[in-house]
């Protein structure tokens, strides 16, 4: 008997302690339910397409090292391999303009003309144009235009830097031969745990200039895009255009401002528009056009609302509430109320104050003013 009393009460313990724990972590919820409710996710669609890099001469098109957007700042970063097979590690990022074609490619990268300008690895650096830039190369004109690099590319863009997660959803890649053979071109996605998403080598095409709108599957969480220009005897070369992403950013709002001021209602404005109480705060508007009324302001503020006009209730209110908002802070319920009457007497008359809007909901914008002057909602009512 007596064991089977001491397991009860052991068991009773062990009951007692769970059921404080599991008191605990419900407590812990509602903070993160709060946290999470408090929390906003913007996501915004983006597309790089280059064209904001131009020139009036398109062998003038610049070499770059990152493109710029709404979406914040993606690096780019393309490598060139040699006739030799070697790879050189100086950027040759550079724009190239199908529609002003430069170098030999008008028979390739300038057949479609409607994507407009375009990303190479470009075939010189701008060293060894700076160093001859009346140079010409054999087949391909002046060295100093775009002309995309024959053996070989690798180019990379970094979306790192970008504030959110960053989800991949296609690119245009132009150009992939079969003649002379580009059968190792591939897309790679890296993503932000340093995995990588690999697609399958980019299809040939027989068709000089083609353009193949890879699909990258929505991938999250993309750090960086490669694509590699590759094939036998080390051939490759192409242009990227038409980058389609999306960002995805938590926000948190700021925490509310503490109020400020303190508010006046209506009568008190109406008594203190001109003479040895004139308060100040009126600033003159007490004598300008009251919006279509073909009043004043003050005269607005002393005319009664006859049969219960609401046009001149909710004006009431609206000019003591105009005139407090100057030292006085709001609230948002005040401000939608303040900013709808605005627009409400920016296009209706007294004599036909309900031509579009009903009367109970002048009402009730007035009632949310008129809270707010005598002090029950916002900063609080002053001490007159």
């Amino acid at each position: 008997m007596r064991n089977n009393f001491y397991w009860r009460l052991l068991g009773c313990c062990l009951a007692t302690v769970a059921l404080m724990s599991c008191e605990k972590e419900e407590l812990a919820n509602p903070d993160l339910v709060g946290l999470a409710a408090q929390q906003a996710v913007e996501t915004g669609d983006y597309t790089i397409d280059f064209e904001q890099f131009t020139a009036t001469n398109p062998e003038d098109l610049p070499f770059i090292t990152e493109v710029t957007g709404a979406y914040g700042t993606v690096g780019v970063y393309n490598m060139r391999r040699t006739s030799g097979g070697e790879w050189q590690e100086t950027n040759v990022a550079r724009i190239y303009d199908a529609a002003n074609p430069t170098g030999d490619d008008a028979h390739d990268l300038g057949q479609p003309e409607h994507l407009g300008k375009m990303l190479i690895a470009n075939q010189y650096t701008e060293a060894e144009i700076a160093a001859n830039p009346d140079g010409t190369d054999e087949g391909n004109g002046r060295i100093a235009g775009p002309n995309d690099n024959a053996w070989g590319a690798r180019m990379e863009l970094d979306f790192s830097s970008i504030e959110g997660d960053v989800t991949l959803n296609s690119i245009d890649v132009i150009d992939i031969d079969n003649n002379p053979i580009e059968n190792r071109s591939y897309v790679q996605l890296v993503l932000t745990d340093d995995s990588t998403v690999d697609f399958e080598y980019l299809k040939m095409h027989e068709k000089e200039g083609a353009v193949e709108t890879v699909n990258l599957n929505g991938t999250r969480g993309v750090k960086k895009l490669i694509v590699m220009f590759d094939g036998g005897e080390w051939n490759g070369s192409g242009a990227i255009d038409n980058i389609s992403f999306s960002v995805e950013r938590t926000t948190t709002p700021p925490p509310p401002t503490e109020p400020y001021g303190c508010t006046l209602t209506q009568g008190y404005w109406k008594n203190h528009a001109s003479g040895k109480k004139y308060d100040t705060r009126w600033g003159g508007i007490e004598k300008d056009d009251f919006y279509n009324s073909d009043k004043t302001y003050l005269e607005v503020l002393k005319t009664a609302p006859k049969g219960g006009n609401a046009y001149y209730i909710l004006a009431h209110q609206f000019i003591a509430a105009k005139l407090n908002m100057q030292g006085a802070s709001s609230t948002p319920a005040v401000t939608e109320a303040f900013e709808n009457a605005e627009d409400y007497f920016e296009s209706h008359e007294p004599e036909d104050p309900y031509e579009t809007v009903d009367r109970a909901l002048l009402i009730e914008w007035a009632e949310t003013l008129t809270a707010y002057n005598e002090g029950k909602i916002g900063p609080g009512h002053c001490e007159e």
